[in-house]
This record gives C-alpha cells, sequence and structure tokens, in this order.
C-alpha cells in the first residue's frame, strides 16, 4: 500500500518537474534573446561571465517554481493522502 503512494507521489513529482524544467528553459532562452544587451552591458562593466548570467537564471527558477508552490491543494492533497496511508497501516 504504500509502496503504491510513492510510486504516485514520484510519478507526480516528475511530471510537474518535467513541465517546471520545460518552462524554465523556455523563460531563460527567451530572456537571452530578448535582453542579451543585459549580459553584455554587465560583461562590460566588469561582471564575471557567471555573475552576468546571475539575472537569467533567477528569472529562469522564478519562473519554474512559483507555479509550483502556487499548486498548494496538490501537494496538500499528496500529503493527506500519505498522512491517511500512515494512519491506516499502523492499525
Amino acid at each position: 500500500m504504500i509502496i503504491s503512494y510513492l510510486i504516485i507521489v514520484l510519478a507526480v513529482v516528475a511530471w510537474k518537474g518535467y513541465y517546471a524544467s520545460l518552462r524554465a528553459m523556455k523563460s531563460y532562452k527567451q530572456d537571452r534573446e530578448q535582453h542579451d544587451s543585459l549580459r553584455e552591458y554587465l560583461l562590460a562593466n566588469g561582471a564575471t561571465p557567471f555573475q552576468s548570467m546571475c539575472p537569467f537564471y533567477r528569472h529562469a527558477l522564478q519562473r519554474a517554481f512559483i507555479p509550483m508552490a502556487a499548486q498548494w491543494r496538490l501537494w496538500g492533497g499528496l500529503l493527506l493522502l500519505g498522512a491517511v496511508m500512515l494512519l491506516l497501516r499502523s492499525c
């Protein structure tokens, strides 16, 4: 019973992670196409290559994980289902 719950949770996490990574990559590519002058500006003013890419990375991570955090009902439901499974197993 617990194994089936873990499989469901892992499937949901993998599914959500896949779409989050797609959202992040799309946002990163779009930002690089539209705002590459920011990277060039930062490099010209003494930033390292990694520091010049930080705004693009940060925005991609925000675009990926903020929608996942907004889906609190799904995560709460999975947590509740897990608690019920543990209570049933302990009886």
